[in-house]
C-alpha cells in the first residue's frame, strides 16, 4: 500500500480558506485599464454540471482585468467528467492549469492509479456542495408513500416496496461519485451482496444517458427510483417543468459532492493566475452564483431565497460518516 494511503484518515471536507483582502496574497491586480502584456490564458477543467456557474464567474473575472505580471488573466472553463480527468492525471497527462472535480474522492482514485502526488492533492478547498439523494416522479412517490415507504437507502435494496415494484437506477461508481457514495451508503446500511451489485449494475442506464432521463422515458407503471444529486434534480426540473422530479433525502443521512478546486500547473506565473481565480471563486458573489445554479454552500447551507426557488431545505442534510480512502477505492471498483 502506498505511503499516502497508510493512515486510515477520513476524507474530510476542507474548510474554506480565508481570502486576503484585495487579493494581495497572490500578487495580482484588478484594474480597468488595458493590459500592456499579452493575455495570460488559464484553463480550468471541471465536472460538467458546475461548468455554467464557473463560466459566469470567469466572465466577471475577465471583465475586471485581473493582472499577473502586467498580463490580463483569461479563464477558459472546459467540461470533462471527473473520471476522465482522473484517468488522464493517472497517466501523467496534465491537460489543464486547474481542476474542479465533483468530489475529492477523485483525488484518491487518481493517486491510487498513479497520478503525481506533487500535482494532485489528497484534499482541496471546496467551492460548493450538493447532496447525493434519491429521486423519482411525483406520481411514483405518492404511490410509494401510500404504500408506507419512507425516503431511505433501503429503497435501493429491493425491487419492491410493500408489494409495489420499483425500477432502480444508479450510475456506475467507476464513473460517477454519486454511484460511489450510494454504494458506501448501502454498505453502511447492512452491507452490499453480490446479488444486489448485479441487479444495480444490470439496470444501469446506457452510456451517455443520465439516470434522470429514466424519469422521462420510464413506462407509466415503472415507478423509477434513481440515485442522483440535489443539483442535478434542480437542473432537470428547469428543463422539464411539466414533469418535475422529487428529491428524496435518505433519512439515514447522505454524503455531499463538494466540488474542490485545485491547481495542477507547476508554472509559477500560471499558478499566480490560478490562485487569483481561486480567490474570485470564494467570494460572496461567487457563492451566490453557485446557489443560483442549485448548489449549496460548502457547509451545506442554502440561502432561503434559493432554497425556496429550488424546492430544497435551507439547512444542511444529515451527514453520514465520511468515507475512508479504502471505502472510496472499494466502492469505485465495486461493479467490476
Amino acid at each position: 500500500m502506498a505511503a499516502w494511503r497508510r493512515p486510515r484518515l477520513l476524507l474530510a471536507v476542507a474548510a474554506v480558506l480565508a481570502v486576503a483582502a484585495g487579493g494581495g496574497a497572490w500578487g495580482f491586480r484588478a484594474l480597468t485599464e488595458p493590459c500592456p502584456g499579452a493575455p495570460l490564458p488559464v484553463t480550468v477543467v471541471a465536472q460538467p454540471e458546475i461548468v455554467p456557474a464557473l463560466r459566469d464567474i470567469g466572465d466577471r473575472f475577465g471583465t475586471q482585468r485581473h493582472r499577473v505580471q502586467d498580463r490580463c488573466v483569461e479563464v477558459r472553463v472546459v467540461a470533462e467528467e471527473s473520471a476522465a480527468t482522473a484517468a488522464a492525471l493517472a497517466g501523467r497527462r496534465v491537460r489543464a492549469d486547474a481542476w474542479v472535480p465533483s468530489s475529492s474522492v477523485w483525488f484518491t482514485v487518481a493517486l491510487d492509479a498513479g497520478a503525481d502526488p506533487s500535482v494532485v492533492p489528497e484534499q482541496a478547498g471546496p467551492l460548493a456542495g450538493s447532496a447525493v439523494v434519491l429521486a423519482t416522479t411525483r406520481a411514483a412517490w405518492e404511490e410509494l408513500r401510500r404504500a408506507g415507504a419512507e425516503p431511505s437507502w433501503r429503497l435501493l435494496r429491493s425491487g419492491r416496496v410493500e408489494g409495489v415494484r420499483v425500477a432502480r437506477r444508479m450510475p456506475d461508481p467507476a464513473s460517477h461519485a454519486t454511484g460511489m457514495f450510494a454504494m458506501i451508503a448501502l454498505d453502511r446500511q447492512g452491507g452490499v451482496g453480490d446479488r444486489l451489485v448485479r441487479e444495480l449494475r444490470d439496470a444501469a442506464p446506457e452510456k451517455g444517458r443520465s439516470v434522470l432521463d429514466e424519469l422521462l422515458t420510464a413506462e407509466r407503471f415503472a415507478r423509477p427510483l434513481v440515485v442522483t444529486s440535489e443539483q442535478a434534480v434542480v437542473a432537470h426540473n428547469r428543463r422539464n417543468e411539466p414533469n418535475p422530479a422529487v428529491v428524496l433525502m435518505p433519512r439515514e443521512g447522505t454524503l455531499m459532492l463538494e466540488y474542490p478546486f485545485t491547481g495542477l500547473t507547476k508554472d509559477p506565473v500560471r499558478l499566480q493566475a490560478v490562485d487569483a481565480f481561486a480567490s474570485a471563486l470564494r467570494s460572496r458573489a461567487a457563492r451566490q452564483t453557485f446557489q443560483r445554479y442549485g448548489f449549496r454552500a460548502p457547509d451545506g447551507t442554502l440561502i432561503g431565497t434559493y432554497a425556496s426557488r429550488h424546492g430544497l431545505r435551507e439547512t444542511p442534510p444529515r451527514a453520514l460518516e465520511l468515507p475512508t480512502q479504502d471505502d472510496v477505492l472499494d466502492a469505485h471498483a465495486s461493479w467490476r
